[in-house]
């Protein structure tokens, strides 16, 4: 009767805790240095499996893709549950500081970085399934588009390059 039962819930799952983000970025070949502290896949699979059904055409957005580890969760998901879930995956041009370990293995940007992990996980997918032997009729979409920013068609913001100036003509808008 006295005895402490300690609750769980969705988040205390060894899947969730026992992974660190960086085990699997670095098992795609990356060095440690070149993200800190990725999204561990454990955590996104089960958001994913929370709101997501395998077989349907849901479509989950990432707003700040950092790593890309919402796309090789996503990807694994569906390749083991032969799911045609698809994402969308934002990440600005944000600048690699010119002396991190990233830009000196060539990544410029942070979206450079989940750009080339969104193709490592594509490669090691068909990898594996060569190994599997899986038919075409199991092998899943592994494509993906890539679009980038262009200049803004409002002139304006081309003109501002000071922050507090910025910041009067909103004020003023």
């Amino acid at each position: 009767k006295d005895k402490k039962i300690k609750p769980t819930t969705s988040w205390t799952f060894k899947d969730i805790n026992s992974e660190r983000g960086s085990e699997s970025f670095i098992e795609l070949g990356f060095k440690k240095e070149i993200f800190d502290n990725p999204k561990p896949l454990g955590l996104i699979k089960r958001i994913i499996d929370l709101v997501l059904l395998p077989n349907e055409n849901d479509i989950i957005l990432d707003f700040f893709v950092g790593s890309g580890s919402t796309a090789q969760s996503l990807y694994e998901l569906n390749k083991n549950d032969m799911g045609i879930r698809k994402f969308i995956c934002v990440q600005i041009p944000e600048q690699c500081n010119e002396k991190s370990d990233a830009y000196k293995s060539g990544y410029k940007t942070i979206a450079d970085i989940s750009k080339e992990r969104i193709r490592r996980v594509i490669k090691k997918i068909k990898e594996e399934n060569k190994q599997e032997k899986l038919n075409s009729k199991q092998n899943q979409d592994l494509g993906f588009k890539v679009f980038k920013l262009t200049k803004s068609n409002y002139k304006i913001w081309e003109d501002v390059k000071d922050e507090t100036k910025l910041k009067e003509q909103l004020k003023l808008f």
